[in-house]
């Protein structure tokens, strides 16, 4: 019995992996679907114990099915360029209740170039400013607002070519100037609806949108170098077709150019481990060296900290 629950399970996984999501079930179970259907290899042991042959047989083709769709992801990239490195810091702010001094000290122990903060909130702006970020990372694009909506971008390195707009919450981007001769990456702070336990109509649109913005910003971004960062809160993990449709044009998710495409963002603070990533930096023309997950306090996040290699000057 539970052999059969698993490879029902498992072939559930496949199945939501494959399709776009329309519902807010369908987010939820296509979010998860990377751990079902590492249940299915666990079904055939229990199915072949049980002496279920047929039923063994048929979890054994969703596990090969598993497999196929999940063993690229763990490849990794090419090696990273041996070009000037950008430390990134990506963490949503919950509601703008994630404490300012904590935040600051995240930013000091690991160097950060570039934050970028979602649900930024007017409040959090003040605490951030009275805890001496501006001092830290002194070149910003902020859009600082009530609930879920604020977003913001901090910068050690002076910026150009600031703009914004919106999709559900606004967005924010310029371009990064290192200076002498160096690459100019241009950054995006995004932030998608959350398709939980709303409708997700309003992720759905983000989701759809968004390939069209990636597009544009690459666009905009090839007289300088074509080097693009895009971080933030996407509410989606690899299991959702929507958010996998988004690595094309060269884009990457700095987490799978590292083989890591599991690591886990989301839910922190409540005593358990965080379960699925929705956290993510997509780079393009540019390589992940390393990642790493840390504590924002007063956060329901893990904040996301990527050091990237940037082409050659």
């Amino acid at each position: 019995m539970l052999g059969a629950l698993l490879g029902v399970a498992a072939l559930l996984g496949l199945a939501a992996h494959s399709q776009p999501s329309g519902s807010n079930w369908l987010v939820a179970v296509s979010a998860f679907s990377t751990h079902l259907l590492s249940l299915g290899p666990l079904a055939v042991v229990l199915l072949v114990l049980a002496h279920l042959r047929v039923a063994a047989l048929a979890a054994a083709v969703v596990t090969a099915f598993a497999v196929a769709v999940l063993a690229p992801t763990y490849a990794g990239g090419p090696a990273a360029d041996d070009g000037p490195e950008l430390t990134v810091l990506t963490a949503n702010t919950r509601l703008g209740e994630a404490d300012p001094e904590g935040i600051v000290s995240v930013v000091r122990s690991s160097s950060v170039d570039v934050l970028l903060l979602q649900e930024l909130s007017p409040g959090l702006r003040d605490g951030l400013a009275d805890a001496g970020l501006d001092q830290l990372l002194p070149h910003t694009v902020v859009e600082p607002l009530p609930g879920a909506a604020g977003i913001g971008l901090w910068s050690r390195y002076p910026l150009a070519d600031e703009q914004g707009s919106r999709l559900t919450f606004p967005w924010v981007s310029a371009r990064v100037l290192l200076g002498d001769g160096l690459p100019s990456p241009t950054v995006v702070a995004f932030h998608a609806a959350g398709p939980w336990p709303q409708p997700a109509d309003d992720w759905v649109r983000d989701m759809a949108k968004l390939p069209g913005l990636l597009d544009e910003v690459a666009a905009d971004a090839e007289p300088h170098g074509s080097t693009v960062l895009v971080g933030g809160d996407f509410n989606a993990t690899w299991g959702n077709a929507q958010f996998r449709a988004l690595l094309g044009d060269g884009y990457r998710d700095s987490a799978e150019q590292l083989g890591r495409q599991w690591t886990a963002t989301f839910p922190s603070g409540y005593g358990v481990p965080p379960l699925i990533g929705i956290d993510h930096l997509l780079v393009r023309n540019a390589g992940a060296r390393e990642l790493d997950t840390v504590e924002i306090p007063g956060s329901d996040h893990l904040g996301l900290v990527v050091r990237v290699a940037l082409p050659p000057g």
